[in-house]
């Protein structure tokens, strides 16, 4: 059964299905609708919860002994898969059928991914997901939803933005959830019932005197080589942590190689993947560096850094972080 992220509140209202599947490229949404997922299991007794991440060369046999296990403490269990490519595989298809074709009414089974491809949406795993429990699309908010979800989020830290306050963070976050998440957080420093004027907008969120993830981004999409180095280790002296760093640089990485895999060109994956307009240059200018094998040597380092930061590997993660700022620059390092 598909549901819309805002349509998730009242279905918990109503109780819980046996498996949910949320997945698409905004992570805080999809981080939210998770966390309220499990608070709802939680308090119908799901006590227990095992948790799954999928990528490299994971053994899906684990999923099928993990809901066969019996409890420890006679109560029930979250199983929580995480695929963060969308991809499992034949070996993670064949173990996703079999954990919802005859499921495990102790279990509660929680699945989350990155965007899922036209192709993957029509695979038999897919359609499994979405015939056993409830699935969810993620996707970057439309501007004008950004302006409801901000004052919904203000309301909720006590605070209140007047609307050219609201209209200027959108503008300086450009659309970036976690970005705007936290700024916002920041004016609770301030105390309840504080309003956010355009003024304050103005003067803390996205000033010249700092750096940010994003702008680091930016400037590396513009190949601008030289200065995103500079940006990455200003970064790292304020004490910016790689894995924030890597979580940005993956997701722009992924998008251009949608952007780039596009069969009908650029500009028609700059539509499918709903880029904001003020963005759509950055894009442009990447996507004439790069190319489909690019793309992908790109991904492989990004997932490289994600198993450094956990402690897999031994290697530099600044120096791994250095590399892939500048092949997105254009510019790779032999």
């Amino acid at each position: 059964m598909l549901i819309k992220p805002d349509q998730l509140d009242n279905h918990l209202t109503k109780g819980l299905a046996g498996c949910y599947f949320v997945h698409g490229d905004e992570p805080l949404l999809q981080q939210e609708i998770c966390d309220a997922i499990r608070n709802k299991a939680r308090h119908e007794g799901f006590l227990e919860r095992d948790l799954f991440h999928a990528e490299g060369r994971f053994d899906w046999q684990q999923i099928t002994a993990s809901d066969q296990a019996m409890s420890l403490f006679s109560s029930r269990k979250i199983i929580e898969i995480r695929i963060p490519n969308g991809k499992p595989g034949k070996e993670g298809s064949a173990a996703l059928n079999l954990l919802v074709e005859n499921p495990n009414p102790d279990n509660l089974v929680l699945i989350s991914s990155g965007k899922i491809d036209s192709k993957s949406q029509s695979s038999k795993w897919f359609k499994a997901l979405d015939a056993a429990g409830v699935c969810m699309a993620v996707f970057p908010l439309e501007a004008q939803q950004m302006g409801r979800w901000i004052n919904n989020r203000v309301k909720k830290l006590d605070l209140t933005i007047t609307p050219d306050a609201c209209e200027l963070l959108i503008q300086r976050t450009e659309g970036n959830l976690l970005a705007t998440a936290q700024e916002l957080e920041k004016f609770t420093l301030n105390g309840a019932n504080f309003e956010i004027t355009a003024q304050h907008i103005d003067s803390d969120v996205g000033g010249l005197a700092r750096y940010s993830n994003y702008q680091l981004v930016d400037t590396a999409l513009m190949g601008q080589a030289s200065h995103s180095l500079t940006m990455l280790y200003g970064l790292k002296e304020e004490g910016t942590s790689a894995m924030d760093i890597l979580w940005v640089l993956s997701r722009e990485v992924r998008l251009l190689a949608s952007v780039i895999g596009n069969s009908q060109g650029i500009e028609a994956g700059l539509r499918q993947e709903r880029v904001w307009e003020k963005r759509k240059s950055y894009l442009r200018t990447a996507a004439k560096q790069h190319d489909h094998q690019s793309a992908q040597h790109m991904l492989a380092q990004c997932e490289a850094i994600d198993q450094c930061v956990k402690g897999v590997s031994k290697a530099n993660t600044w120096d791994l972080l250095s590399g892939l700022i500048m092949q997105l620059a254009g510019k790779p390092i032999h």
